[in-house]
């Protein structure tokens, strides 16, 4: 049978029961295409001297003279072939673990594996784009008969612009990235807050069905903006806990496999959600705006069309750019054990220049943008609040005594749920998301995911209370106009 092509070796070994054995048995015997493969290098070394190698992507790699020469095994050639090859770490499927660029660097020498020198080989991953500053980095290696990575006989060093493994040993390489202690949570915090935001999504589902439904049951009554804009933010709701069960139950049930195009689909899916969720809550806060600020010469021309196109065409848009740079898949948090749990969503370790641009995208279209939308909103909540206050404090006139009282009256006590309802349907709870960080990381982490997996439950009754006070106006308009015609009629 002939050799396999050195291009064509990770392909034909994909799938096998053991990745990494099919591979370097293949890759030591397969032939070489006149077109040169920037991640596959395979030169002569003399045995005398160190084997030194460097990729295309900046990794290097030097070979000491003992290994070289324990790896002619009962031969005596002068030299050996040196092999070094580059590939993805989705070849390597492992729970919870983020690889540095999502690259694998095998290496290889002579005809034998040679284990335990007493010279270590070095190699010096360089990072193509600035990765996490407060995350480690350790130097790992693929142990087959585990199915994992190990760091058994290797030892790590960085600097600013690598990190360098010495191990006394030849297999495949990687950077394995570790997040502080700070920043991870333990396995019954991951377990109890899954459960919580699982409760709150499925809740938070249910009664923004219900908040649709409510406005369904009256469409032979023409919606005004609010209700419409209400509705939309419903909507917007349900579609991004639906997206987020599926895509969290699809990835957890797959989390062994490759990225597979569902997850990316689910992934995207989620991403659009989310955007629109955002978009629809700045609205909210927009005509919040023109309601209690600008008051007089509101009217815009095909004003909910406009709001439309912003509120659903602008995630759409984004989620295309992003799909079209293969931004979506596997998205793990992990846990003080390592572990992880998983969902399908923007992922956090894509290779080279398209890592760089997703990174990006990824800081653009949910970091810069919430932030812009949590400033917007809270400056409504403050001019309602303004508002509100100037309402409940102002003179009781002559059958009162001065001004109002703060606790006693119930009407202020009405106004502080009012606002925070308010403030939760308009998203302001997402900012705990920015100040998760600290010793109160675990406390805000648990508001976080409490406050805004019932977030749909304070829309639902943001929602029901204005429908009551629309019945009662309805009411007592009818009964005004009632009580006039019968009088009119025994007049």
């Amino acid at each position: 049978m002939s050799a396999v092509a050195c291009d064509a070796v990770a392909s034909a070994c994909q799938g096998k029961a053991s990745f990494a054995t099919c591979y370097t048995q293949r890759i030591r015997t397969c032939s070489r295409s006149r077109v040169q493969n920037p991640n596959f290098n395979k030169v002569q070394i003399n045995v005398s001297s160190e084997g030194c190698l460097n990729t295309s992507y900046g990794h290097r790699v030097r070979v000491p003279s003992e290994a070289l020469r324990r790896s002619r095994g009962n031969g005596d050639s002068e030299s050996v072939d040196m092999i070094t090859s580059v590939l993805s770490s989705d070849y390597f499927q492992s729970n919870g673990t983020s690889i540095l660029e999502r690259q694998v660097l095998g290496v290889w020498v002579g005809h034998q594996d040679v284990s335990h020198l007493s010279q270590p080989i070095s190699i010096a991953f360089r990072r193509t784009h600035p990765t996490n500053a407060s995350a480690e980095g350790q130097c790992v290696f693929w142990d087959d008969s585990k199915g994992n990575w190990s760091t058994e006989g290797c030892e790590s060093t960085h600097s600013d612009e690598d990190y360098v493994c010495s191990c006394d040993h030849l297999s495949f390489f990687a950077v394995m990235m570790i997040p502080p202690d700070g920043a991870l949570l333990s396995p019954n915090d991951l377990l109890v807050l899954s459960y919580l935001h699982l409760c709150g999504s499925i809740t938070t589902t249910i009664l923004a069905a219900l908040t649709c439904l409510m406005y369904l049951r009256h469409r032979k009554r023409k919606l005004d903006h609010s209700s419409s804009i209400h509705l939309q933010l419903a909507l917007a709701l349900l579609l991004l806990h639906v997206n987020f069960l599926i895509s969290a139950g699809w990835a957890r049930h797959t989390q062994d496999q490759p990225i597979t195009a569902l997850c990316q689909i689910l992934g995207a899916g989620l991403h659009w959600a989310l955007l629109a969720a955002f978009s629809w809550m700045a609205v909210e806060g927009f005509h919040l705006y023109l309601l209690l600020v600008r008051v007089f010469n509101i009217y815009i021309h095909r004003y909910l069309l406009k709001l439309g196109l912003f509120g659903w065409g602008l995630p759409t848009v984004t989620v295309i750019a992003c799909a079209a740079l293969g931004a979506y898949g596997p998205y793990s948090m992990t846990n003080d054990t390592r572990n992880s749990t998983s969902l399908c969503w923007l992922q956090a370790d894509a290779a080279g220049w398209r890592g760089v641009c997703v990174s990006v995208l990824r800081y653009l279209t949910v970091h810069v943008y919430l932030g812009v939308l949590l400033l917007g909103n809270g400056i409504m909540l403050v001019l309602t609040a303004s508002k509100l206050c100037g309402r409940s404090f102002q003179p009781a006139g002559k059958h009162g005594d001065g001004h109002r009282s703060v606790c006693g009256d119930r009407g202020v006590c009405r106004d502080a749920a009012s606002l925070f309802v308010l403030s939760c349907a308009l998203g302001l709870p997402w900012a705990l998301a920015f100040c998760s960080y600290g010793p109160l990381t675990h406390t805000t982490i648990y508001l976080f995911t409490i406050l805004n997996a019932l977030q749909g439950v304070f829309v639902f009754l943001w929602v029901l209370a204005a429908t009551c006070r629309w019945n009662q106006q309805a009411k007592s308009f009818s009964s005004q106009t009632t009580i006039k015609m019968s009088s009119l009629g025994q007049s």
